[in-house]
């Protein structure tokens, strides 16, 4: 009986474990609110709280551009963004790196805040796993406005990917397949670019 109560209690642990550890990681010193990382007024880097084994970066990939997708200028969605650049390339190592850029214009539309975003997912020696970053650059609008119109965005998008880790594996399955065809197919809009690097 008390080794059936040990591997219970066992399993228990090893479920809510991670669960703590990963609502730390994504809401650091027990705030209850994210905020934004520092900027100098154009640029902002943001590392996600997340990571990924190998096999599924071009699944979270995948859901990205699914977020994103909806927003279109024929959507009426909350905001308007437009792929213009992604591709798959290697690492020194021969590791896949993956990045898209977008050029997203923030509502309310008045103010004119736009912005190219760059999402880069790539090996990351520090935690032996895939992060995904993003680095967000001011195109136009007032950069206090630009950041305020940021809060509530990047909110959003940051609680979308939390709920990656809730997608059943058929789920990630279909969002692998996406992603593999999303970087197959060409950018609506061309242009290289730097991505931040």
């Amino acid at each position: 009986v008390y080794v059936i109560l040990f591997t219970v209690a066992v399993v228990l642990l090893s479920t809510i474990y991670p669960s703590v550890v990963a609502t730390r990681a994504a809401v650091p010193s027990g705030k209850r609110k994210w905020s934004l990382p520092k900027t100098n007024g154009r640029n902002m880097e943001v590392v996600f709280p997340f990571i990924y084994q190998e096999e599924l970066i071009h699944g979270i990939n995948g859901y990205l551009a699914e977020y994103f997708s909806r927003f279109t200028e024929a959507s009426f969605g909350d905001i308007i963004a437009v792929v213009i650049d992604k591709r798959s390339s290697c690492d020194a190592d021969g590791r896949e790196v993956l990045k898209v850029r977008y050029n997203v214009a923030l509502p309310p539309f008045d103010l004119g805040v736009t912005q190219e975003l760059c999402f880069t997912t790539e090996y990351c020696q520090d935690v032996q796993a895939y992060r995904l970053t993003l680095h967000n650059t001011r195109l136009s609008g007032q950069d206090s406005n630009w950041t305020a119109t940021n809060q509530p965005f990047l909110e959003k998008l940051r609680t979308y990917l939390l709920h990656w880790r809730n997608l059943s594996p058929a789920e990630r399955v279909d969002y692998e397949r996406l992603g593999h065809e999303f970087f197959a197919l060409p950018a609506e809009s061309g242009g290289e670019g730097s991505c931040g690097r």
